[in-house]
């Protein structure tokens, strides 16, 4: 996922849509993550531990950082309106990549992991897209994930908990959020007990959990404005060491947010063909909190309608169908504008889909609509990424 030559970061410095990035420059990356000898020692199985059964959580240590995993992410997406009726939505998101658990190097400056981070902010209201990205490492304190406690950061990007709530900031020229988010729904443990199966192979898994329905409220400045905001937010955390396999190409991914107190999680893995892959897997959350997995079998993400993106080729199918026959479930999916794409191939090594969905629809009690975020993963010629493989 990160094996990207300096030619390549050198071009899309230039022309990325996301700013390249902040933190280590671009000269830097190749020492940040040098292809050959750590692409081997990150990927030898032995040196990792696998997904390979559900595990107790104990909340709130499991927020924090699991560095005997070689893959680790904290997602946060959100919706929120300002006094004024203007909307937004944000991600807010920190990768952790092991590289190699005992460096030899003993300098400050060895990489035992790499930190990635990728913010965005989308301005609903003019059609205007914000995204930035980072790569930095930790023995000189640039970033960081601590583990058994909630803290994580990337330059001055950081999420951490704060009176019971997580507490983010990030800011990148004249684009900003300071944002208190309050869990009203325990942690969703997807699949069997969180262990959140991708594919047949032994330890082809993770272990997953979301917080479904956080409020949030908090400052947010874009374009020289600042606005007070309220609204809903959704975070995803999940670790692993490897769990696609070949075949695989990428995941349609929605988190949804119902007017009627009702979330949705929905996971759509791709094979090279386009069709279904059969670890594909959803959750429903009632109002309660109590969960609903869902087999791929069980919902149908039908595509409805295509967007070309003019900057990378990619052809991203934006509009769907959700189909839940057990539970009388028809969704109407639409994105909030289409320009959402994250260009953020100089970081990660690809390029994806990430924003702002409207919903719309009904269940078996009537109608329904809602808001939420998708994720479009495999839509622009890339692979996932050796880190994946």
């Amino acid at each position: 996922m990160f094996r990207v030559t300096i030619a390549c970061i050198f071009l899309l410095l230039v022309a990325s849509g996301c700013r390249p990035p902040a933190t280590d420059s671009a000269a830097a990356i190749s020492d940040l993550y040098p292809e050959e000898a750590a692409t081997e020692v990150a990927k030898r199985a032995e040196n990792w531990t696998a997904a390979l059964q559900p595990r107790e959580f104990q909340f709130p240590a499991d927020h924090g950082a699991h560095e005997d995993y070689r893959i680790e992410w904290w997602y946060y997406t959100g919706n929120l309106e300002a006094a004024d009726g203007r909307r937004f939505g944000y991600q807010l998101t920190f990768f952790r990549t092991g590289l190699n658990q005992d460096p030899d190097n003993p300098s400050r400056w060895a990489v035992r992991d790499l930190y990635t981070a990728h913010f965005a902010v989308s301005d609903l209201h003019n059609k205007q897209h914000h995204c930035f990205q980072r790569n930095s490492r930790r023995g000189i304190g640039q970033a960081g994930a601590e583990m058994g406690r909630f803290e994580v950061w990337n330059g001055d990007w950081k999420v951490w908990l704060e009176e019971g709530g997580h507490r983010l900031r990030a800011v990148d020229g004249e684009i900003e959020i300071d944002l208190q988010l309050s869990p009203t729904k325990p942690p969703v443990l997807h699949g069997d007990q969180g262990l959140s199966q991708k594919g047949a192979t032994a330890g082809n898994a993770s272990h997953y959990y979301s917080l479904t329905r956080l409020a949030t409220e908090g400052t947010m400045r874009v374009a020289g404005q600042e606005f007070q905001v309220e609204g809903q937010s959704w975070m995803d955390h999940e670790f692993s060491t490897s769990f696609l396999e070949p075949g695989q190409r990428g995941w349609d991914w929605l988190s949804i947010q119902l007017d009627n107190n009702i979330e949705l999680m929905l996971y759509r893995m791709r094979r090279d063909d386009g069709s279904t892959d059969p670890f594909s897997s959803a959750s429903l959350v009632d109002k309660s909190g109590t969960v609903t997995h869902l087999a791929a079998d069980e919902f149908r993400m039908l595509p409805v309608k295509n967007w070309e993106s003019s900057q990378t080729g990619g052809v991203y199918p934006l509009h769907w169908r959700i189909e839940i026959p057990s539970l009388g479930y028809l969704l109407n999916i639409t994105p909030a504008f289409d320009e959402q794409e994250m260009t953020t191939s100089a970081t990660t090594g690809i390029n994806y889909w990430e924003g702002a969905i409207v919903v719309d629809g009904s269940t078996a009690n009537g109608d329904t609509k809602g808001r939420g975020y998708m994720e479009l993963t495999g839509y622009t010629g890339q692979g996932l990424g050796s880190l994946f493989d």
